[in-house]
Parts: structure tokens; C-alpha cells; sequence
């Protein structure tokens, strides 16, 4: 089952089935794709007894990961080790009562392998007694009880809803700071509920953030709309992509972020489409069909549900399901090539024929072997779809988001 109860203290990992036992001196910390989730979660972890802290990276941690890694990795990993060696070395805490949450996959992308490269890393700097959590995409990210896997769940949606009501209200506020001020403090009262093993009170927080940002006064100005795809970790990570969504906004555009929570919905679907290929018998499959759907519906509701709530200013900017995304990017790819590749397509030619954006801009760290086959697909792709698709690639220098400014030109003329 998607949600298997499992007592607390006994959290395996998916890298042998040993178990992860917090004792009450013990940290779990979180070096997360996207800032507000990570806090979200390491709350949810407090309320259930754990210690547990999100950290992040910054110019400095992420020199200190490259001093640590070859050199050819995408740029993701150096960044979450140096964070984790950041806690590690500065922060002088005990490897024995160390654990970090850093979740896997499966291939064709690399990130399965962040997990066993970084522990390898601590067993040569001495710190044999650091833990790792580290569920997997393939299990669905079990690991954790039902109800707390659930709230991780709320905590993905608010998250990918804040951040879409940020992208929706900033670019046309007329005093400049008023959106940031109304999500900051709604991101702050966020953390609180979620350290609480009551989470209703985040309904009426995130009416309280609607009706706030719709008091804010707005222009009326035509904005060409940007949709981004493109690799989990690099799109949701302003550090990582040069702050790409506040450029594309100076620049004069909107932004329409792929959300975080499509990765998760993709994972449970993989788990129907893997159910064709394995040989269950006929009472085995209406098993796993039958908790598949029980699990999907539950994801369904709660996005419906806080969707209901932003509705007043995100009606016109609905996700649709999982199925089609990876059903338009199986026009591309076969879905058993799993990992991002099929959702960046799908999202794409989505966001092209469904949601009339301007652009799509496809981001991925540089030897990302999905970015790599996204970026080749979509030159074909860009006649087709009939708008411009800029395929970016970051490494953490320079100024990738400079190949934007042309095009924004172009959009603001034409919009116009």
C-alpha cells in the first residue's frame, strides 16, 4: 500500500532495508529542492518528536560541495553536499546523532546516486556514524507513517500554491514589496501550523493570503506568459537558476512555474503503468489497482481543495492531470524511459496548446542527460508548438538567464 502505517521510530532507508532509529539527541536535516517545502517538512517532523531543521545553500556551500564532487555532475549534488558538509564542519555536530533526509530515484538521471556518493564522502572525512534517509521515486517515497506522509503532501501543495499566487500577483503590483510582505508572513504562519499534528488551521491561512493579495493594487498591463519546465531540483531553486523567475519578471513577463508536487503525482502513476509489466495474477493487480486509486484519490482532493480556496486569483492558471502530461509526452518518449524527461515534454506542449503561454523556458543543470535529450527534442518541437523555446543550462556561474533577454524583447513587442 502507497501509505503503509509503520511505527515511528523505525524508518527504513531504501538503500538496504536498515532502519533509521531517532533517539531524542538526534537532528534529521533537510537539504531541500525548494526553501518553503523543505521548512514545511522539518516541521511536520517536529510535531511527530524528531528534531529536525531544513538548511540551504548558498555561494559558499556550494564551493564547498564542488571541492568534494569531480566535476562532472550536474550541478544539484555539490550543492545539497556542501550543504550537508556545511553542517557537518561548521556546525560541529556529532555524526552519531546525524541523519539527513535526502530522497532518491531511480535512472536514467544521477540522482539516485547523491545518497550513496555522499556517504561515501562523510566515511572518508571519519564520520562513519552520520545516517541517511533516503526513500526512492520506485516506492513512492515510503518510509514514514501514513498520516505524517500525508501532511508531507499538504505541505507540497501549499508550497507549489504559494508560489504560484507569488507569480500570479507580483508582476503587475503597482507598490513594489507588497506581495513579498503578504507571503512572507503567510509562509512563516505556515511553518507554525505545520509543527503541529493539527494542519486544518492552513485552510483559513492561505484564504487569509488570497484575500490579502487581492486587496494589493494591481495595473492592467498585458504580460507575455512564461511557462517553466525542465529539472525538479534547478527550476524551483533561485540560487541555482540565477533567480530565473524574478528575471523573466524585470524582464516584463509572468511566470507559470511547473509545480513541485507534479514529480510526486508522477510517482504514483508509475506505479499503475508498472502494474502492465509484472506478472501479479488477477487478484494481485486488483490489489495494486485498488490502493493506487485509493491513494491518488486522496492526492486529487487535497489539491482540489486548497485549488478551491485560490481559485479567486488562480482559476485561469489549473494544472491538469498527471495522465495527460505523461500521455502527451509519450508522443515523445516511451514511459518506460522514466524520470523527467516525458513530464518536461508533456508540461510543455501543455502549457503550448492548453495554456497559451508565450515561451517555455527548459531548465537543467549541465550534464543532465534528461536536459540533454529535452533540449535536442524540443528544436523540433519549437516549429510544431509555434512559440519560442529557450533551453538553458546552469553550472553555477555566469549568467545562463542572459539568453532571455532577446526574447522577452520580442514578447513585450509583439504583446503590445
Amino acid at each position: 500500500m502507497l501509505f503503509p502505517d509503520e511505527p515511528k521510530k523505525n524508518i527504513p532507508t531504501n538503500e538496504d532495508n536498515q532502519f533509521i532509529n531517532p533517539g531524542p539527541e538526534d537532528t534529521i536535516y533537510g537539504p531541500g529542492i525548494e526553501s518553503q517545502t523543505t521548512r514545511l517538512m522539518a516541521a511536520i517532523l517536529r510535531s511527530e518528536g524528531y528534531r529536525a531543521e531544513a538548511i540551504d545553500a548558498d555561494a559558499e556551500t556550494l564551493a564547498l560541495g564542488l571541492k568534494h564532487t569531480g566535476g562532472g555532475e550536474c550541478i544539484p549534488y555539490p550543492n545539497v553536499l556542501g550543504a550537508m558538509l556545511n553542517v557537518m564542519e561548521r556546525e560541529g555536530v556529532v555524526p552519531e546523532h546525524t541523519i539527513f533526509f535526502l530522497a532518491s530515484a531511480c535512472g536514467p538521471c544521477r540522482f539516485g546516486q547523491y545518497s550513496k556518493h555522499a556517504m561515501t564522502v562523510f566515511a572518508k572525512r571519519g564520520w562513519q556514524g552520520v545516517r541517511m534517509f533516503s526513500p526512492c521515486m520506485e516506492n513512492s517515497y515510503a518510509g514514514l507513517g501514513t498520516e505524517t506522509r500525508k501532511r508531507f503532501w499538504h505541505a507540497v501543495v501549499i508550497a507549489d500554491t504559494l508560489r504560484k499566487l507569488e507569480h500570479r500577483v507580483r508582476p503587475y503590483e503597482e507598490n513594489k514589496g507588497e506581495t513579498d510582505a503578504v507571503l512572507a508572513r503567510t509562509r512563516q504562519t505556515m511553518e507554525r501550523i505545520f509543527a503541529q499534528k493539527d494542519i486544518s488551521p492552513a485552510k483559513q491561512a492561505l484564504a487569509k493570503c488570497v484575500d490579502a493579495l487581492s486587496k494589493i493594487p494591481r495595473t492592467t498591463a498585458t504580460k507575455p506568459l512564461i511557462g517553466v519546465v525542465g529539472e525538479i531540483y534547478i527550476r524551483n531553486n533561485p540560487f541555482l537558476n540565477g533567480e530565473l523567475c524574478t528575471r523573466i519578471e524585470e524582464l516584463g513577463g509572468e511566470v507559470w512555474l511547473t509545480p513541485t508536487g507534479e514529480f510526486v503525482l508522477y510517482s504514483t502513476q508509475l506505479e499503475s503503468l508498472l502494474l502492465q509489466e509484472q506478472q501479479l495474477g488477477i487478484k494481485g493487480i486488483f490489489k495494486k489497482i485498488g490502493q493506487w486509486l485509493e491513494t491518488h484519490a486522496f492526492f486529487e482532493r487535497v489539491e482540489r481543495m486548497y485549488a478551491k480556496i485560490a481559485d479567486p486569483l488562480l482559476h485561469d492558471r489549473q494544472e491538469h492531470p498527471i495522465s495527460e502530461v505523461i500521455e502527451r509526452g509519450c508522443t515523445h518518449l516511451p514511459w518506460q524511459f522514466e524520470g523527467e524527461a516525458i513530464l518536461t515534454l508533456g508540461r510543455a506542449e501543455l502549457f503550448a496548446k492548453k495554456d497559451n503561454v508565450d515561451a517555455i523556458v527548459n531548465v537543467s543543470p549541465m550534464f543532465c542527460m534528461p536536459g540533454t535529450l529535452t533540449s535536442g527534442i524540443f528544436r523540433s518541437m519549437e516549429d510544431e508548438l509555434g512559440i519560442p523555446i529557450v533551453c538553458n543550462f546552469y553550472d553555477g556561474s555566469g549568467d545562463p538567464n542572459a539568453s532571455l533577454i532577446p526574447v522577452m524583447h520580442y514578447l513585450r513587442e509583439k504583446t503590445r
